[in-house]
């Protein structure tokens, strides 16, 4: 452990070497949080804090700090797990728990900028390794059974494919045993189960699609049949539905579901429809992430070049000017999920057709099919300051 804090405390040395000399005296909202599992687990996210309950079983846990600041530091490091930072991010390497019981452990660090500070906290909790292991779903009678379904999908401007993209609304629906779908009420399958989570490999989130909630004197039970979300990236992933029952997985179920790009995201430059009047906004939202939302233009078409706009979505209700930064730090990561890095835009704005006035290119990207630019809007009388993707086809 003390190896572990002399590791840390150089790293955050180093870190903070690059802040200001001032010393800072108040305290202001410079940051916000973003976290990715690489195995299973359930989040509870704020702006500035975090709480997260793991399996026993190996995993990294990695804490994007996303916003416009000079420098972190990390105060305080769990006494479970490796912890390694960099630019902007944090990670938390857990080992298998073998122990008997839970282990916990607080991630503390201070975000600087100027003279302001910020202070933010990720507390993890990891089960014993030998409680994570779910009741065998034979030992559950038929009729507590449940299973995960693909119920629908509805593609980008309501086009007419049959295979799902990333953007593209997905929807799915608990049903009994015998395949049976019921919207109403409590199905008798629910009485088994304390809740019912809707979880995805890699995803940072989980929804819980039936709680029941005991009090002295009173009780609450809530269940969603059908829901919907998007994805931001194209792949593969296993999702589940995990029966819970006094803290255990007692029954679950799972899925595959498979993502395939077109040109670009949900874009397809050729079979796609082009919106001739009055384009709309369509959110883009992930019930998995809910670190980041995008709003995603129709496609239009000038001169024969068809384009389309992604603009992040201020989901947390923050002030415009604490979310500038970060809108531009979720559509960066967008492009690097789906692309990679991108390069300067100088010398590339050129050969884009659909650039409109009062704008500054800073990145870009490209594909086979399609060329991206990240443009910074300048305020105006008109419009407000603000980031946003540029698409065209080439």
């Amino acid at each position: 452990m003390n190896k572990l804090l002399t590791i840390m405390s150089f790293v955050a040395c180093l870190l903070f070497a690059g802040c200001s000399d001032d010393e800072p005296d108040h305290e202001a909202n410079l940051f916000s949080l973003a976290v990715q599992l690489e195995g299973e687990g359930e989040l509870a996210m704020g702006i500035h804090d975090c709480e997260i309950i793991v399996p026993g079983n190996q995993q990294y846990i990695s804490i994007d700090i996303i916003g416009d600041y000079d420098c972190f530091r990390v105060t305080a490091v769990p006494d479970i797990g490796m912890v390694t930072s960099g630019d902007k991010r944090i990670k938390i390497l857990l080992t298998n728990n073998l122990g008997e019981t839970s282990q916990t452990g607080t991630l503390e660090f201070t975000v600087y900028k100027g003279k302001s500070w910020n202070k933010g906290t990720v507390t993890v909790t990891q089960r014993a390794l030998s409680s994570t292991k779910p009741d065998e779903p034979e030992e559950l009678p038929d009729k507590y059974r449940f299973k995960l379904v693909k119920a629908g999908l509805t593609p980008f401007m309501y086009d007419d494919f049959r295979v799902p993209a990333p953007f593209d609304n997905l929807a799915f629906q608990i049903r009994d045993y015998l395949d049976r779908y019921n919207p109403f009420g409590f199905p008798e399958f629910v009485q088994s189960y304390d809740s019912i989570v809707w979880s995805a490999e890699g995803m940072p989130n989980t929804v819980r699609i039936y709680e029941r909630k005991t009090g002295d004197s009173s009780s609450e039970e809530h269940f969603t049949a059908q829901w919907s979300s998007h994805f931001f990236t194209p792949g593969s992933m296993k999702s589940y539905l995990k029966g819970y029952y006094d803290g255990k997985v007692i029954y679950s179920d799972s899925i595959r579901i498979d993502r395939y790009e077109r040109d670009f995201l949900c874009f397809d430059w050729t079979k796609g429809s082009i919106c001739i009047d009055n384009p709309r906004n369509m959110g883009v939202y992930c019930l998995l992430d809910k670190s980041r939302e995008y709003s995603v233009m129709d496609t239009r078409e000038i001169n024969g070049t068809r384009y389309s706009e992604i603009h992040a979505r201020n989901n947390k209700s923050l002030p415009d000017g604490e979310y500038l930064s970060i809108s531009r730090e979720v559509l960066v990561k967008l492009m690097r999920e789906n692309i990679g890095e991108g390069v300067s835009a100088k010398n590339k704005i050129q050969s884009f057709n659909c650039v409109p006035e009062g704008v500054e290119g800073e990145l870009f990207w490209e594909n086979k099919t399609t060329r991206i630019l990240l443009l910074h809007e300048l305020p105006s009388d008109t419009s407000l300051e603000e980031y946003y993707l540029l698409i065209e086809a080439k």
